[in-house]
Protein backbone atom coordinates (compact mmCIF):
# COMPACT_ATOMS: atom_id res chain seq x y z
CA UNK A 1 0.00 0.00 0.00
CA UNK A 2 1.49 3.35 -0.97
CA UNK A 3 1.37 6.54 1.09
CA UNK A 4 -1.75 7.98 -0.55
CA UNK A 5 -3.67 4.71 -0.26
CA UNK A 6 -2.66 4.31 3.38
CA UNK A 7 -3.63 7.88 4.29
CA UNK A 8 -6.96 7.41 2.47
CA UNK A 9 -7.57 4.17 4.38
CA UNK A 10 -6.80 5.89 7.70
CA UNK A 11 -9.22 8.67 6.80
CA UNK A 12 -11.96 6.21 5.77
CA UNK A 13 -11.55 4.15 8.94
CA UNK A 14 -11.62 7.28 11.10
CA UNK A 15 -14.87 8.36 9.49
CA UNK A 16 -16.38 4.96 10.31
CA UNK A 17 -15.12 5.16 13.88
CA UNK A 18 -16.38 8.69 14.47
CA UNK A 19 -19.76 7.62 13.05
CA UNK A 20 -19.83 4.61 15.42
CA UNK A 21 -19.85 2.15 12.52
CA UNK A 22 -18.16 -0.38 14.79
CA UNK A 23 -18.66 -3.54 12.76
CA UNK A 24 -17.09 -2.17 9.58
CA UNK A 25 -14.28 -0.33 11.35
CA UNK A 26 -12.95 -2.95 13.78
CA UNK A 27 -11.64 -5.30 11.10
CA UNK A 28 -10.03 -2.46 9.22
CA UNK A 29 -8.30 -1.19 12.37
CA UNK A 30 -6.91 -4.69 12.85
CA UNK A 31 -5.56 -4.59 9.28
CA UNK A 32 -3.99 -1.18 9.94
CA UNK A 33 -2.32 -2.49 13.10
CA UNK A 34 -0.73 -5.28 11.05
CA UNK A 35 0.39 -2.82 8.37
CA UNK A 36 1.95 -0.50 10.96
CA UNK A 37 3.76 -3.39 12.64
CA UNK A 38 5.16 -4.47 9.27
CA UNK A 39 6.24 -0.90 8.55
CA UNK A 40 8.04 -0.66 11.90
CA UNK A 41 9.90 -3.89 11.19
CA UNK A 42 11.22 -2.50 7.91
CA UNK A 43 12.62 0.72 9.39
CA UNK A 44 16.35 1.24 9.11
CA UNK A 45 18.47 1.67 12.23
CA UNK A 46 18.62 5.41 11.63
CA UNK A 47 14.85 5.63 11.23
CA UNK A 48 14.35 3.54 14.36
CA UNK A 49 16.49 5.95 16.35
CA UNK A 50 14.47 8.90 15.07
CA UNK A 51 10.96 7.50 15.36
CA UNK A 52 11.16 4.16 17.17
CA UNK A 53 9.72 5.27 20.50
CA UNK A 54 6.96 7.27 18.83
CA UNK A 55 6.00 4.28 16.67
CA UNK A 56 5.86 1.97 19.68
CA UNK A 57 3.70 4.44 21.63
CA UNK A 58 1.39 4.79 18.62
CA UNK A 59 0.98 1.01 18.28
CA UNK A 60 0.42 0.59 22.02
CA UNK A 61 -2.18 3.37 22.14
CA UNK A 62 -4.02 2.04 19.09
CA UNK A 63 -3.93 -1.53 20.39
CA UNK A 64 -5.20 -0.46 23.82
CA UNK A 65 -8.12 1.42 22.26
CA UNK A 66 -8.76 -1.53 19.92
CA UNK A 67 -8.88 -4.00 22.82
CA UNK A 68 -11.33 -1.75 24.69
CA UNK A 69 -13.26 -1.14 21.45
CA UNK A 70 -12.92 2.58 22.16
CA UNK A 71 -14.09 4.03 18.83
CA UNK A 72 -13.03 7.61 19.54
CA UNK A 73 -9.71 6.50 21.03
CA UNK A 74 -8.86 4.53 17.90
CA UNK A 75 -9.92 7.38 15.61
CA UNK A 76 -7.96 9.97 17.58
CA UNK A 77 -4.82 7.83 17.58
CA UNK A 78 -5.11 7.21 13.85
CA UNK A 79 -5.64 10.88 13.03
CA UNK A 80 -2.99 12.22 15.42
CA UNK A 81 -0.21 9.65 15.56
CA UNK A 82 -0.66 7.22 12.69
CA UNK A 83 -0.80 9.96 10.06
CA UNK A 84 2.45 11.45 11.41
CA UNK A 85 4.09 8.03 11.40
CA UNK A 86 3.02 7.37 7.79
CA UNK A 87 4.35 10.75 6.67
CA UNK A 88 7.69 10.09 8.40
CA UNK A 89 7.88 6.57 6.99
CA UNK A 90 7.46 7.85 3.46
CA UNK A 91 10.04 10.58 3.95
CA UNK A 92 8.05 13.66 4.93
CA UNK A 93 9.59 14.39 8.32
Amino acid sequence: MNKEELLAEIDAVCMMLYQNNEHAAIGRVSELLNIFQDMIQTLSQEQLQLVGNFAVVMIQELLKAYEKQDMYGMADCLMEKAVLFVLFYYGEE
